[in-house]
């Protein structure tokens, strides 16, 4: 049975849509698995490092319980009781190496209809890029792909100055930045712990689905697309 809020007619996901982005000024987009096809690049930099310690990950484990409900590492090792030879931080600071060396020698594409949904929505709303990835990192990807300079805003990983998803402070401070209320603020995602972010931020959220998303319950959020093609046509036929 299909939810509520899960249509698969284009022409109700087209009247949903319409509703949903009425009262917004401005959308908040993820990027990783929305914009940027960079969650196996993810995966390949933490079992890069993993099995530099004896310990190898797996695919689909690792989609639900680092992609999107964002366990991380310490996660991992507390589900198989681990005991490597190297610190969470050190296994992080490793990855952040091995992940940058992709976003830095253009391995990473965007998807293909990301380039020209962002074309399109900023001609309606404001824009800004809220990732748990370095900004740095979200910058080579989109300079490789020819798209730098497309958003503006770009909030990429802080640690040392706000928590990361699902605690709400990044899309928090992407509305104060854009100088709007939260509820003018459309969050568009496609992982458990960006919509939780969402909620908790007091943001609508839209979720995209992917082909690494499709298990995830997201019965809670306000309404999910098949992919990231929907919004576009829904974007070419309102502008």
């Amino acid at each position: 049975m299909t939810p509520e809020n899960e249509p698969k007619d284009p022409q109700v996901i087209c009247s949903r849509l319409g509703t949903l982005l009425k009262p917004v000024e401005a959308l908040v987009l993820d990027f990783d698995g929305l914009l940027a096809d960079s969650e196996p690049f993810h995966f390949k930099a933490y079992n890069t490092v993993f099995e530099r310690y004896g310990h190898s990950l797996d695919p689909d484990e690792y989609w639900v319980e680092f992609t999107s409900k964002g366990t991380g590492i310490q996660g991992e090792i507390d589900r198989h009781n681990l005991e490597l030879p190297a610190s969470v931080n050190t296994i992080r600071q490793e990855k952040f190496k091995e992940y940058s060396d992709f976003c830095n020698n253009g391995a990473i594409p965007l998807f293909p209809a990301a380039q020209r949904f962002i074309e399109l929505a900023k001609k309606r709303f404001t824009l800004a890029i809220a990732s748990g990835s370095w900004e740095h990192d979200i910058r080579a990807i989109l300079k490789h792909a020819d798209a730098d300079g497309l958003v503006t805003t770009i909030l990429g990983k802080a640690p040392d100055k706000r928590r990361e998803k699902p605690a709400p402070d990044i899309f928090i401070e992407a509305a104060s930045i854009l100088n709007l209320p939260p509820e003018k603020c459309l969050v568009i995602e496609d992982a458990l712990k960006g919509l939780n972010a969402a909620r908790e931020a007091g943001m609508p959220c839209l979720i995209v689905r992917n082909k690494l998303n499709m298990k995830i319950d997201f019965s809670e959020t306000d309404l999910v697309i098949p992919d990231l093609d929907h919004l576009v046509t829904h974007l070419e036929q309102k502008t």
